[in-house]
């Protein structure tokens, strides 16, 4: 499949250049959709706000089954996008606008926070996925920012945004969302004014220039709206080493970055919601005070808003701090020179690394994705331009039972490019099974051309071919112990080693104050 550049829709994304808030909206996206799953008191007063939430429907979401083993008190199994929207569009103080940005000059819309909630209503359990924003991905059709780009941008196409994004992630991945979540991070500072701030153990100094993080002494610190927002903005931390007395500016930088940055923020969700509990959100001052700070950037989907109750009160008792969270495995391509496809300049993105995300999705859900069955026909392209590709992945593929032939050369959109897995949106199962047999950076694509039951490869230039898979990645779930690193590992551009799908703390990340 030709890949064709969109209109310059990415021109209103300017703010991309700007990075810092690439999960601002973490702790208070979780924050808010987990503590109303977990309020066990004022149900009355809390239907009273809930009432006063936007609603936005969502043509492409899939709709929850009903009844089985898995089902219980009248829910069944559910995936809830929780949708961070970076869009400057509601900021309207000066202390605002000068922190980040006025909505004039960083106007559209990305979501800088993309996570899946999974609840189990048998089991009362619920764990997070969260989708690397950079992530390169196959566009909805007609999307205003091109047939491809980085999974973030499909937010950008106005009341469309969050159904684009839900098609984006179910076709590319195969993860059906059942409802979803949105939230603007203007009123982040807000939220943890509303209950009273909160408190972090910092083991060291810590500095961020960009982001304004400041902490000067070790130990418990009581953090402001405006601190916290510092602290979960920050990806150029610099931290103070032992025995050295340098300022601030010369000490050492993180060398994780943004990958670190995730982490802390993973604990700042914690820390955010037990402070607010703790701080009493069944009393009605300090409930009101913390729906009121976020109740008007939230947008969620009207089923989702209908249940909202139900879910509180079977939920109720649910712990957000033992939550368990995982992260898609990724390596990156482009770097400083940027990643351009068919000629458009994406910017550095992330490319998926298989079968390790197929596991990590199946330790998050078993059941997110449906079995694999055999293709009728599979077709090989050749999308990389390397001499006779086609030809020998199909000589690999037929060893293994498959029914492939060679199609055509394509053209060559980049030096390095992830081989799609395209497919009839009736015949998921049947990509899936084709893509047990692949490794590498895979991605799935939908393309209504084809008929049911026949799945067309358009070979990149980092896959290899697995002839005897062991089984289907739902078959066989990582287990809790799984090392952060997943074990299996396909091919990856430069040989990268994927990043890790769990947290790990540094010496100088933030951590829980002692009780």
């Amino acid at each position: 499949m030709t890949a064709r550049r969109g209109p310059r829709a990415r021109t209103d994304l300017a703010m991309r250049r700007r990075r810092w808030p690439r999960r601002v909206l973490i702790a208070v996206n979780v924050a808010v959709a987990m503590t109303l799953l977990s309020i066990g008191a004022a149900y009355g007063y809390v239907r009273y706000r809930l009432d006063s939430i936007r609603t936005l429907a969502a043509p492409h979401l899939s709709a929850s089954t009903p009844g089985g083993t898995d089902s219980a008190g009248g829910l069944s199994p559910e995936n809830i996008l929780l949708i961070g929207n970076e869009t400057r569009a509601g900021l309207t103080s000066p202390a605002e606008i000068a922190a980040m940005g006025s909505p004039q000059k960083y106007s559209g819309s990305l979501s800088d926070v993309i996570m899946i909630l999974h609840l189990d209503p048998a089991k009362r359990t619920a764990s997070i996925l969260s989708i690397p924003r950079d992530l390169f991905v196959p566009m909805p059709a007609g999307s205003p920012v091109g047939p491809y780009q980085k999974i973030d941008a499909a937010l950008n196409d106005g009341s469309k945004g969050p159904d684009n994004l839900i098609q984006a992630i179910t076709a590319d991945l195969g993860i059906p969302i059942n409802h979803f979540v949105e939230l603007q991070f203007d009123g982040f500072e807000r939220t943890v004014n509303a209950i009273g701030g909160m408190r972090l153990d910092f083991p060291e100094p810590v500095y961020d220039a960009y982001s304004g993080l400041n902490i000067t002494t070790p130990g418990c610190q009581a953090l402001n709206g405006a601190q916290a927002l510092a602290l979960v903005r920050s990806r150029h931390l610099q931290y103070d080493p032992p025995g050295d007395y340098q300022p601030p500016a010369d000490w050492p930088s993180d060398p994780e970055s943004d990958l670190s940055r995730i982490v802390r923020d993973h604990t700042f969700i914690k820390v955010l919601i037990s402070t607010a509990e703790s701080k009493g959100l069944s009393d009605p001052l300090t409930l009101n005070a913390f729906l009121g700070a976020v109740i008007n950037q939230i947008t969620i989907d009207p089923g989702l808003k209908s249940q909202l109750v139900a879910l509180a009160t079977h939920y109720r008792h649910l712990d957000p701090a033992a939550l368990p969270e995982l992260t898609l495995p990724i390596t990156t391509v482009g770097g400083a020179t940027g990643y351009y496809y068919a000629g458009a300049d994406i910017g550095d993105v992330d490319f998926p690394v298989e079968p390790a995300d197929q596991a990590v999705i199946a330790q998050w859900d078993a059941s997110a994705l449906p079995a694999p069955s055999p293709p009728q026909v599979v077709a090989v392209n050749n999308l990389a331009g390397t001499p006779d590709l086609a030809g020998r992945t199909v000589a690999a593929l037929t060893s293994a039972g498959l029914p492939a032939t060679v199609g055509t050369n394509l053209p060559v959109p980049a030096p390095i490019t992830e081989t799609l897995i395209r497919y009839n949106a009736n015949s998921l199962s049947q990509a899936l099974a084709v893509k047990d047999h692949l490794n590498g950076a895979l991605m799935l694509d939908p393309d209504p051309s084809l008929p049911r039951g026949q799945v067309d490869i358009d070979a990149g230039s980092t896959f290899s071919v697995d002839a005897s898979p062991a089984a289907g990645p739902a078959a066989s779930p990582a287990s809790p112990a799984t090392p952060s690193r997943p074990p299996t590992v396909g091919p990856t551009p430069g040989g990268q080693q994927p990043s890790s799908a769990t947290d790990h703390l540094t010496p100088w990340d933030p951590i829980p104050c002692p009780a």
